[in-house]
């Protein structure tokens, strides 16, 4: 069952650290994490210190939740270890998607094994987990936000629209024999899904996110059936940004021709942080390899501020005079009005 996601009114009071002003929405996007490593830690840290000081509403997951083949059920002590224990410390929910290694049951992350992203569906629904941080409704889903002014005024229109979606089936290394999880019958329905939300969507922005990107300066490869289902749907609908993982380096890629205003990130260098492409096949404004980081986000009615934050070599983030965090990259971009 796919859903559209509106959060328990019992998590409001404890969202986030500094929540912005309700015309706007602030939040992290992060990806390829999950090691529970002290490089995680580090990150979930600088998290932190970021949100404290500049706010956070939640996060957006990019995939790679579980390193390195995933949950093998929904009480798997991975969940533990790997999420609840690293982000402990952040009071804000988590919109998870799934990566190819949460549908690995290999350590080479082949994402072969689809049944077992489920197992990270299931987890989303237990009631004796250490906190309510992770949401997942299904393996793609939507939702609103302000999270906070979604519950409490439902007439008003929603500031952006967020559209997770579930990549690795469509990019598989190792196809999945289950003919499910053929791509080109998985990427039919769940874009007809998307196509549908999009057109319906009464939201100022909307983003679409995924563990494999769009485009990337990373070593990843994208599938041309995974290319080709985006460019129709998120393109055509006139998605404003899309944010993919994968590729373990921090991107803020300038718009394509063929797909409008839509502006391309990854953000995948959660734990493990890996070298970019050389040369770089596409236009950046800017962009870091082997760089620990992650992206913090605010969108108001009329534009999106975008702020790269990258660990230095001491797995800590560089502070100003008054011990404030330090973006290595900050730049804003105005909302496009056109016609969807």
């Amino acid at each position: 069952m796919r859903m559209t996601m509106t959060l328990p009114a019992m998590l409001l009071g404890a969202l986030a650290q500094n929540v912005p002003a309700a015309d706007s929405v602030a939040f992290i996007a992060y990806g390829d994490a999950g090691f529970g490593s002290k490089a995680q830690y580090a990150v979930a840290r600088a998290i932190g210190q970021v949100c404290a000081a500049r706010g956070c509403e939640f996060a957006i997951g990019l995939g790679d939740n579980i390193y390195p083949n995933g949950a093998g059920s929904a009480d798997d002590p991975q969940f533990e270890e790997k999420f609840e224990k690293p982000y402990a410390d952040l009071h804000f929910p988590f919109f998870m998607s799934l990566g190819n290694h949460d549908n690995s049951d290999t350590k080479g992350g082949e994402g072969g094994n689809n049944e077992r992203g489920d197992f990270q569906v299931a987890y989303a629904r237990r009631h004796d987990r250490a906190s309510d941080k992770w949401h997942m409704p299904a393996r793609y889903y939507r939702f609103t936000a302000p999270l906070k002014g979604a519950v409490k005024n439902k007439k008003r229109a929603p500031l952006v629209e967020f559209f997770a979606l579930d990549s690795s089936p469509l990019t598989p290394d190792d196809p999945n024999p289950d003919p499910q999880w053929n791509p080109e019958t998985y990427g039919a329905k769940q874009f007809a899904w998307l196509d549908q939300g999009l057109r319906a969507s009464q939201a100022k922005w909307r983003i679409a996110y995924a563990h494999h990107p769009y485009l990337s300066n990373g070593r990843h490869g994208v599938s041309k059936v995974y290319r080709n289902f985006l460019t129709h749907s998120v393109c055509g609908g006139g998605v404003d940004a899309f944010f993919g993982g994968h590729d373990h380096d921090l991107e803020w890629l300038k718009p394509l021709p063929e797909c409008g205003r839509t502006q391309f990130f990854v953000s995948g260098a959660g734990a493990s942080p890996r070298l970019l492409a050389d040369p770089p096949p596409n236009a950046a404004y800017w962009q870091a390899g082997e760089k620990l980081g992650f992206w913090w986000i605010r969108l108001d009615g009329k534009k999106m501020t975008a702020a790269a934050f990258a660990l230095g070599d001491d797995q800590a983030l560089t502070l100003d005079a008054k011990g404030q965090p330090v973006a290595a990259f900050e730049q804003s971009v105005a909302r496009v009005t056109a016609k969807r």
